[in-house]
């Protein structure tokens, strides 16, 4: 199963974020276990990046972990046809656009997110990392 990995997923990991810590870990454990291929869209790893620097306020602890996350998921191409296809539709949320137009011009399965009010419009499966972790263990 090609699953993209939301943004927020992965922050809830890297940050350690409760309550969706726990759950989300588990999404990439999925991932670093070969149960599912994970995949992030390029436009991500440079907010990973930036969000992770800006809260641990360490720019070498923010390499460690996207290090480590390229180790656990594959990064997509975002191509101008994905930003122009994004732009076209207008969505109130422009990076979740962005995100559900490269997981569908990729052939991804699926969005594992825990906003799945933003992807409703898209045509393409929605799991919360609770749902991908009950459906898969």
């Amino acid at each position: 199963m090609n699953c993209m990995i939301d943004t927020n997923v992965i922050l809830d990991v890297l940050l350690k974020r409760e309550p969706f810590y726990e759950d989300s870990r588990g999404v990439l454990l999925l991932c670093e276990e070969k149960k599912i291929n994970g995949f992030i869209p390029a436009s991500s790893a440079t907010d990973i990046f930036y969000l992770v620097r800006k809260t641990l306020k360490s720019t070498e602890h923010a390499y460690e972990a996207l290090g480590h996350l390229l180790n656990i998921v594959r990064i997509l191409t975002v191509t101008n046809a994905d930003v122009n296809q994004a732009f076209l539709r207008r969505a109130s949320d422009f990076e979740d656009c962005l995100l559900a137009t490269c997981a569908a011009s990729n052939g991804c399965d699926c969005i594992v997110t825990r906003n799945e009010k933003d992807f409703r419009d898209f045509d393409i499966a929605l799991y919360s990392p609770e749902e991908i972790l009950t459906c898969l263990l």
